[in-house]
């Protein structure tokens, strides 16, 4: 059986119970009575979690469904602006969409991050002579075996860079991540329990 608790004091409120406890602290002139706020607004746990004392993260888990969002956007933005190599789409299903490894989020970015698919990178030397190669790992051989500033001297310098090909070359920025459901559970649960208070103290002043 699920129980429920608030306890609350200036600008404070914790809501504890089967689903967890959180501790919530908003500073400002509408929020020394907690319950006087929460009446006030809608009840949005992905808002409500920036107020958690131990942050946002502390509620939040991975979400699967999200990293596959964000996968087949990319590639739909490849193919849509007409860069995509061919058989993107059929790798990106075999390596990635079916791999259980998408279930966890550190390995799902593991997986992420070593995907390529038709890529060609340039190793180009101050010289002008440059060499095309289907890995950056045979790209730097290439500048570290064939072509060394210390077999040749200073004026031999190789960059390289991608020059085609698809990759995940952005995945610093992926949101893939969710507020937790025992999170959201109890932020309705707390509004609930905030309208079962208000209701009790109104019968008894009645």
């Amino acid at each position: 059986m699920s129980h429920l608790i608030l306890v609350t004091w200036p600008y404070n409120l914790l809501v504890a119970g089967s689903h967890g406890s959180f501790h919530f602290e908003r500073f400002g002139p509408d929020t020394e009575d907690m319950f006087a706020w929460l009446r006030g607004i809608r009840v949005e746990p992905s808002r409500w979690a920036s107020k958690l004392v131990n942050g946002r993260s502390s509620v939040e888990v991975y979400d699967r469904d999200r990293m596959v969002a964000q996968i087949n956007e990319r590639v739909a933005e490849a193919v849509e602006d007409d860069w995509a190599p061919e058989g993107l789409e059929g790798a990106v299903r075999k390596e990635l969409l079916e791999s259980s490894l998408l279930e966890f989020k550190d390995t799902a970015f593991q997986l992420l991050s070593g995907f390529e698919h038709g890529v060609r990178y340039e190793a180009k030397c101050a010289c002008g002579k440059s060499v095309e190669r289907d890995s950056y790992g045979a790209a730097l051989t290439w500048r570290s075996l064939d072509h060394s500033v210390r077999a040749l001297g200073d004026e031999h310098e190789v960059e390289i860079r991608q020059t085609a090909g698809f990759d995940f070359d952005d995945l610093a920025e992926w949101d893939v991540d969710k507020v937790s459901h025992h999170f959201v559970y109890q932020c309705h649960a707390a509004s609930w329990a905030i309208g079962q208070y208000d209701a009790a103290r109104k019968a008894v002043t009645a």
